[in-house]
């Protein structure tokens, strides 16, 4: 059996590690280049970035740069459009039929989804993907007092009407609906707190994340309004496969509505848990996770655990996921 419909996700922000991509980068001339064409467009070197242990200082611990959201998101951006490229070219070298029906990222993972489907070239997403990182933490420090909360309910599906509720109620809003069991909510820091007291009287478990912002909280529209700018002004062109969209959960290829996708998806909630449904109801029979950690990969198994998964983001996955689908052409 041949999978038929294959769904490549590629994850965002919360996803980096120190050293993310540096056996791939070690080993191919094809990743290397990526990472240097990324650095080009960036002015910094995004292998050092992406590999460096960040120096400790014997008193003060400084905050790792990536950590910080402007190196997070080109970090992971460049990382996982990297393993993407590999991936893809020992498939072809291999003759190993890849039949991928649609493409999705989380978040800023969407950029990812959108430069391997043609809709942008990589050195426009790349300076996009920086923009972006920048507005975003720009105007997340005009909001000090206010963050994202990560709401779960173990093991069970989360009520997402009494959420909604008591959000309204508490005057914070629902920012990624990620899993049948997590979503996570934002706004300011108090009625975040106020909130949390509630939902751990339902049972619920609250946890502050750490982020520099509301991100896709209605907080955001002024940084969505000045990327807005940069976005209408950047050539986009028609997608060679379908992204799924984190807001709509539609599949979108045309430039128009591309556009109004990335401009929206940064103070609009990210209903993930809906785009995966989608490939599903599609038809996709499997989904690889390309890029650092295997984050999406552990949703999936709480949205949809019958859809098997693979994932690319060091040698060994390379391989195994490579060879798992040379497999299929018996």
């Amino acid at each position: 059996m041949r999978y038929q419909k294959i769904g490549v996700i590629f994850p965002g922000q919360g996803s980096q590690y120190v050293g993310m991509g540096k056996e791939l980068y070690d080993r191919f001339k094809l990743v290397r280049d990526v990472y240097d064409e990324s650095g080009s467009v960036v002015g910094y070197d995004m292998a050092e970035k992406c590999f460096k242990k960040p120096l400790l200082g014997s008193k003060l611990v400084h905050r790792p740069d990536l950590d910080r959201t402007k190196f997070t998101q080109p970090a992971v951006f460049t990382t996982a459009y990297a393993c993407y490229k590999i991936f893809e070219e020992m498939c072809k070298e291999l003759n190993v039929q890849c039949n991928i029906a649609f493409l999705a990222g989380h978040s800023l993972g969407e950029y990812t989804a959108l430069a391997v489907a043609g809709a942008m070239d990589f050195k426009i997403c790349m300076d996009l993907v920086q923009k972006r990182a920048d507005f975003i933490t720009e105007f997340s420090d005009a909001y000090p007092d206010a963050g994202l909360m990560a709401v779960v309910n173990r093991g069970k599906e989360i009520n997402y009407a009494m959420i909604e509720d008591l959000t309204k109620e508490a005057q914070v809003y629902v920012t990624l609906v990620n899993t049948r069991s997590q979503i996570v909510v934002g706004g300011f820091r108090k009625n975040l707190d106020d909130l949390g007291k509630k939902l751990k009287k339902e049972g619920l478990i609250p946890t502050i994340l750490k982020v520099e912002g509301p991100f896709h909280s209605p907080l955001m529209k002024p940084a969505a309004d000045r990327f807005k700018r940069d976005l209408n002004k950047s050539q986009v062109f028609i997608a060679n496969k379908p992204v799924i969209a984190n807001v709509t959960s539609e599949a979108i290829v045309d430039p128009g509505h591309i556009k109004k996708e990335l401009y929206e998806q940064i103070f609009t909630c990210v209903n993930w848990r809906s785009s995966i449904e989608k490939m599903v109801e599609n038809g996709a029979d499997l989904f690889i996770e390309v890029g650092p950690k295997k984050v999406l990969s552990n949703m999936l198994k709480d949205i949809h655990p019958e859809t098997p998964t693979m994932n690319v983001e060091d040698m060994e996955s390379l391989e195994k996921t490579v060879k798992e689908l040379g497999a299929q052409e018996g």
